[in-house]
């Protein structure tokens, strides 16, 4: 008899302890239910005011973009390059610049050191276009990139800037391998951009190389600039 009193549960306030247990339980239940609800109610509230705000957001991108494109037209124009032109290398710059990652201003520098942005220069050393690629260099690209062109395409500024933008992202991949920092990074490659890899692994960085890559680096700071403005 003593043992089967002790083995019942407690009496609490007239409540078994197994039944307030249980209701305890319940009340949990229910409270993590009403928790969940509340948050997928705001998850939704959130999904609602994303959507709601994508066109803003689309209309806020194609404006800056729209204003970016002026910017590069305003540095091109009375320069020897037509109109058409001028709307195709705004438009290939901004492209490129997100697809390789590249700063718009740095492509322009580039471009203004090269050639002057004068898309038929021809250099000593037979390089082409905008950005003055070499004919080596161009049948090698035009291959890598699956452009079946012909070398007098090298004169098309779109194709040219596609080119030139796609071995800069290739020199700085080959340097930032070994390079200390960012900075050392883009001195090398905007050195192999103006005399190949072959003139720094035979004479290293010489006052030539600093030379261009300081005037570059003046240029993009000057575009970083005005684009500010």
């Amino acid at each position: 008899m003593g043992r089967e009193e002790n083995e019942r549960s407690p009496i609490i306030g007239g409540t078994s302890y197994d039944q307030l247990k249980g209701k305890r339980r319940v009340r949990l239940l229910l409270l993590n239910l009403f928790y969940l609800m509340m948050v997928g109610a705001l998850g939704v509230l959130v999904i609602q005011s994303q959507k709601a705000n994508d066109p803003f957001i689309l209309q806020k991108d194609l404006f800056e973009e729209y204003k970016m494109k002026e910017s590069i037209y305003s540095v091109l124009r009375h320069k020897r390059i037509s109109l058409n032109q001028a709307l195709d290398v705004a438009e290939v710059t901004i492209r490129q610049s997100k697809t390789l990652n590249i700063p718009i201003s740095l492509i322009l520098a580039v471009m203004k050191k090269e050639s002057m942005f004068n898309p038929y220069a021809v250099s000593s050393r037979k390089a082409m276009g905008l950005m003055q690629v070499h004919p080596i260099t161009w049948r090698e690209y035009t291959s890598k990139l699956n452009l079946d062109l012909s070398t007098q395409a090298v004169f098309d500024p779109t194709t040219n800037v596609i080119v030139g933008t796609q071995i800069i992202k290739d020199l700085y991949g080959f340097y930032g391998k070994a390079a200390d920092s960012e900075s050392e990074t883009w001195t090398l490659a905007l050195a192999a951009y103006y005399a190949g890899k072959s003139s720094l692994f035979r004479k290293g960085v010489t006052y030539r190389h600093l030379r261009y890559v300081a005037d570059v680096k003046r240029f993009k700071d000057e575009f970083d600039e005005k684009f500010k403005n």
